[in-house]
């Protein structure tokens, strides 16, 4: 016999209606006798307030107020806090807020500021409140800037690029918008690389006035410094200029740098953003540099790029030869590269991925694999191509598009590296090889290449040669 299905017995529409309307008058009845009921949470009467407001006093203070009244009587105002960000950073500060408590108050904090923000600075406010029987407050968040009021800036602006001077001559402002423009376009051209956000340099003639502005936290001043990710500062005097122009240039790659990799979780390895902004400036390994960097990778004593991720030595001798390991590592990492890995480098350290990570995901090696290849470039004294004072983009090169050169002026193959035009057929030949040689020979790859080929080829026709040689004059003895 085969089993009977299982009987379903469908509930009687009466009886389901029946079933949720005592479900919910079982529940307003809970409700109604419940202490969380709406009685029970009725808020305590708002506190009002008016719009905050801040009071730039440059190189002394920035005042915050707020005036507020209580909504209930007897409910006196009894604690008042300014909270504040100082530009884009997530952390937030707490100051106490000097007053008379009651129920109508008038708050102020006065920040102290002298030797702790720059011109420029962003500062993000707001009040928080609280009455005595708990009622709180917040009031919306406001943005003051600590410019620089000693000066009735002039500005000009071109692309990505503000440039602000303290009046005076026009052409000052023009120089400083200029040179750091070209720097901007150079990262642009070469690596494809753009400011994500605008740019704000700012330019002073006097010393006085620089070293006042400038001079935070024990910072160690140059002729030009960047703060932040979107302000640079610059000394502009013409006794100086050629030195001004070359830290300008620095910094603004800097910001450009910084503004491409910070994440919240690390920072990119120190020797990666000294390099590049010395590259971008157009500074260049010194010949005796280069001869000393030479001796130094032929008898493994150069620092290794892990040792120079976070601060660099103090020492003189160590730090010189720091600064200089992360100039020849970039200018190698340049010019062996094609632009797009060189970005996808860059680019990944936003993601706070591992140093190793970077390197693997965009030039599809690790740290190991690339310092090897550098040092290896060096220990055989190989040529790298002269690097440009920041050359003027080449014609046809359009803003923001990745170049298509790695340093030899030749469009490449895609999936190639570049070279000499005479030596086109090495790539045609080789193949993807190429690429690979290339980062352990540099520049000089096609040369090495031609070279090698040329020694097989002249040693299989000695041996051949000889051996039909041999061959006759044992025939001719016979």
């Amino acid at each position: 016999m085969s089993p009977r299905p299982p009987v379903r017995h469908r509930p009687s529409p009466w009886r389901a209606a029946l079933t949720l309307a005592v479900a919910i008058l079982s529940g307003a009845a809970v409700a109604g006798s419940s202490p969380f009921s709406g009685v029970a949470f009725a808020q305590a009467p708002a506190i009002t307030a008016e719009p905050a407001l801040a009071e730039v006093e440059f190189g002394a203070e920035i005042r915050f107020q707020v005036r507020a009244r209580s909504g209930g009587a007897g409910d006196p105002i009894t604690a008042v806090q300014l909270l504040y960000r100082i530009d884009d950073s997530p952390v937030q500060n707490t100051g106490v807020a000097s007053f008379q408590p009651g129920e109508s108050v008038a708050a102020t904090y006065r920040w102290r500021v002298t030797g702790v923000l720059l011109p420029g600075t962003e500062v993000r406010y707001q009040f928080a409140l609280e009455t005595a029987s708990g009622a709180r407050r917040v009031t919306p968040e406001q943005v003051v800037t600590y410019n620089d009021t000693r000066f009735d800036w002039r500005l000009e602006a071109a692309g990505s690029v503000t440039a602000h001077w303290p009046g005076g001559d026009p052409a000052v402002g023009r120089a400083i918008l200029e040179e750091a423009s070209r720097t901007v376009a150079r990262i642009e051209g070469e690596f494809g690389i753009a400011p994500e956000r605008p740019l704000h340099v700012y330019g002073y003639l006097r010393v006085a006035d620089y070293t006042s502005a400038i001079a935070t936290g024990g910072r160690n001043l140059d002729y030009a410094t960047a703060a932040g990710l979107t302000r640079v500062y610059v000394l502009y005097q013409a006794e100086n200029l050629a030195d001004a122009m070359l830290s300008l240039r620095r910094e603004v790659a800097k910001a450009v740098f910084d503004q491409r990799t910070t994440n919240a979780f690390a920072p990119p390895p120190r020797w990666l953003a000294l390099g590049f902004s010395r590259y971008v400036a157009g500074e260049d390994v010194s010949a005796d540099n280069q001869k000393a960097l030479t001796d130094l990778a032929q008898n493994d004593r150069l620092l290794s790029l892990k040792s120079l991720a976070g601060n660099l030595p103090s020492t003189g001798q160590d730090r010189a030869l720091a600064h200089e390991q992360s100039l020849s590592a970039v200018k190698f990492l340049a010019q062996s590269y094609p632009p797009e890995k060189v970005r996808a480098t860059i680019d990944a350290f936003r993601e706070g991925t591992t140093v190793d990570d970077a390197f693997k995901r965009g030039l599809g090696v690790a740290l190991d694999q690339f310092e090897l290849r550098w040092k290896n470039s060096l220990r055989m004294g190989l040529p790298q191509k002269a690097n440009a004072p920041n050359p003027t983009p080449r014609p046809g090169v359009a803003a923001g598009a990745p170049s298509t050169s790695s340093g030899s002026g030749a469009a490449p193959v895609p999936g190639m590296s570049t070279g000499p035009d005479s030596l086109a057929f090495v790539d045609a030949l080789f193949g993807n090889s190429v690429g690979f040689w290339q980062g352990i020979f540099g520049t000089s790859t096609r040369y090495v290449m031609v070279g090698t080929v040329v020694f097989m080829a002249g040693s299989v026709l000695a041996v051949v040669v000889g051996t039909v040689v041999a061959t006759i004059r044992r025939a001719r003895d016979e």
